[in-house]
């Protein structure tokens, strides 16, 4: 299968032999499929070459004077800006060897000597087809990761984050000895909220929530959503009383919520626990999720409208 003449145009094919006839054979025979031809005379030159220019695809013969191509093709492979680059080696009639060993090192694919023109273009546009889609699929991918970090009703990280955060911003905080904090927070009476409002008109709400509370925290603070109807706030450089600070400026912007609900105005409450590291009961980002949750439960007897927490 050939690609559509305009994908074709633009790409640069670098075509390594340290034959003369065969490096002008397959200028002209790639030239004339529409693409641009760079030619390299011996393996050295052409990771040179490949560095300089970065071809979208190698014609690479194996038998070389200086470094072979079996060398270069190691060498690509090995190469982090290089390595995703398709390489079609050039072979002998017969050289099953080759082949094998080529194919070993990462070669994509094989044109045996001496080339027909179809089959030199098929190879081509099948190993540069190839790489369009893995980079298409690398590229969907890294979208569904990015997809699955963020929470899609509120944009905060998702529970699977958190852990990881924990622990990158405990191990920072032990090795520089500086503090740092985790809130727990949730709407109270959830439940009786969404009867109220009604599922959508609920989610609208948690959305703005989270984007008001995203807005004044600091740019090194995480919001993460772990439930439903609650979160968590990682606060690096956060002593306790900062964090009682930040946690009093979370219940004030929930408060000043008061949506439409099927009886009237609803008032939004809110309950917050949380925990500091260092502290006596926390060395690890397990102890400081768990006392920022025990805190968290206890606001149950408290009632609404609480902070509280001590560790």
């Amino acid at each position: 299968m050939s690609e559509p003449a305009e994908a074709v145009k633009g790409r640069l094919i670098l075509a390594v032999d340290d034959d003369e006839h065969t490096r002008n054979l397959l200028r002209d025979l790639c030239e004339a499929a529409g693409y641009r031809v760079s030619l390299a005379e011996d393996g050295e030159a052409a990771l040179e070459q490949m560095a300089q220019e970065r071809p979208d695809l190698v014609l690479l013969d194996l038998m070389m004077p200086r470094k072979d191509g079996f060398a270069v093709l190691q060498a690509v492979r090995q190469s982090a800006e290089l390595k995703d680059t398709p390489v079609v080696i050039l072979t002998a009639m017969g050289d099953m060897d080759g082949k094998i060993r080529g194919m070993e090192l990462g070669a994509d694919d094989y044109v045996t000597k001496p080339f027909k023109l179809v089959e030199l273009q098929t190879r081509i546009s099948s190993a540069l087809m190839v790489r369009d889609y893995r980079k298409r699929l690398a590229a969907a991918e890294e979208e569904l990761s990015q997809l699955r970090a963020v929470d899609p009703v509120t944009g905060a990280g998702t529970y699977s984050q958190l852990k990881a955060s924990l622990d990158a911003e405990l191990a920072r905080s032990r090795r520089y000895g500086r503090p740092a904090a985790a809130l727990m927070f949730g709407v109270d009476d959830y439940q009786s909220l969404r009867y109220q409002l009604g599922r959508e008109k609920c989610d609208e709400l948690i959305a703005q929530i989270a984007s008001e509370i995203r807005s004044s925290l600091r740019g090194a603070d995480r919001l993460f959503r772990i439930d439903t109807d609650e979160f968590v706030v990682l606060l690096p450089e956060t002593d306790l009383k900062g964090s009682h600070l930040t946690a009093q400026r979370l219940g004030a912007i929930v408060r000043q919520f008061a949506p439409e609900g099927r009886s009237g105005k609803v008032s939004v409450k809110v309950r917050i626990g949380g925990a500091v590291f260092p502290h006596e009961r926390v060395s690890s980002s397990e102890d400081l999720l768990r006392e920022a949750n025990r805190s968290y439960r206890a606001l149950r007897e408290a009632g609404p409208d609480k902070l509280v927490f001590d560790a």
